[in-house]
């Protein structure tokens, strides 16, 4: 028997990740805007990060590498938002 992937759910799980990277990089983007007017402090800007941080760390996801380079990522791009 020979396994042919479904093209299908290969184009959902991509189309899943570019959504994800978006709405991410949006969020980011934002938080960015808001801190450079004086409109987000540091504290609100943990608590986002907290807040997008949390689904990442638990239990069923945290030992998924892929949910980890997402943590990471997320990591970078808010260091950039509270240094900013």
């Amino acid at each position: 028997m020979t396994d042919h992937p479904n093209p299908y759910a290969k184009h959902i799980i991509e189309a899943h990740e570019a959504s994800d990277v978006s709405a991410i990089n949006g969020i980011v983007s934002l938080a960015n805007i808001l801190r450079k007017r004086g409109l987000l402090t540091d504290a609100e800007a943990s608590a986002m990060y907290e807040s997008m941080s949390l689904p990442l760390g638990l239990p069923q996801y945290a030992e998924n590498p892929v949910v980890q380079d997402i943590q990471l990522n997320l990591d970078r791009l808010f260091a950039t938002v509270v240094g900013a």
